[in-house]
């Protein structure tokens, strides 16, 4: 059980670590937010979703871990939680656990946050985007367009979102 114990702490402590990165990743981007190029944006997700990954990954090795202690400790009702799980463990291990317990919970309140704002940030880029080309198309119905031999085309033309 000790070892399962040390092995539960070393997940958590990993997980604050990645938490930790993925948090400075969203405050970047945020912080850059409309002042970078699409290239810089993705290298930025890329780096957001190696976090996501990993996080995903340890997610399943502790829950792996917390069921076997949970077993182990004879927890009757199904699995326990990692403050009934610490509450079995020796007073330093106790207080480990739960301080990254803690500092793990207090990332992810953080993350939330930074995710709204740059969710929020895109919204409002996405609306205006959609404003521009509403007054464009508006623009197009009414002034006539020229073919290149300096026809007048008799339908309206159409254009492409991409091309906006």
């Amino acid at each position: 059980m000790n070892r399962d114990m040390h092995e539960l702490l070393a997940i958590l402590q990993r997980e604050v670590a990645l938490h930790g990165a993925l948090e400075a990743e969203l405050a970047n981007e945020a912080a850059l937010d409309g002042k970078m190029n699409g290239g810089e944006l993705l290298r930025i997700q890329a780096r957001k979703n190696q976090c996501v990954r990993a996080i995903r990954e340890l997610e399943t090795q502790r829950t792996a871990v917390a069921d076997n202690l949970s077993r182990e400790i004879g927890g009757a009702g199904g699995p326990m939680t990692l403050r009934e799980i610490a509450s079995h463990a020796g007073e330093e291990m106790r207080a480990a656990l739960l301080r990254c317990h803690h500092e793990l919970l207090t990332l992810i309140q953080r993350i939330r946050a930074l995710a709204l704002v740059t969710a929020q940030n895109a919204q409002a880029r996405l609306k205006a985007i959609d404003a521009t080309l509403f007054v464009v198309r508006e623009a197009l119905k009414m002034h006539p367009i020229y073919s290149e031999e300096g026809r007048l085309h008799k339908r309206t033309p159409t254009l492409k979102s991409t091309s906006a």
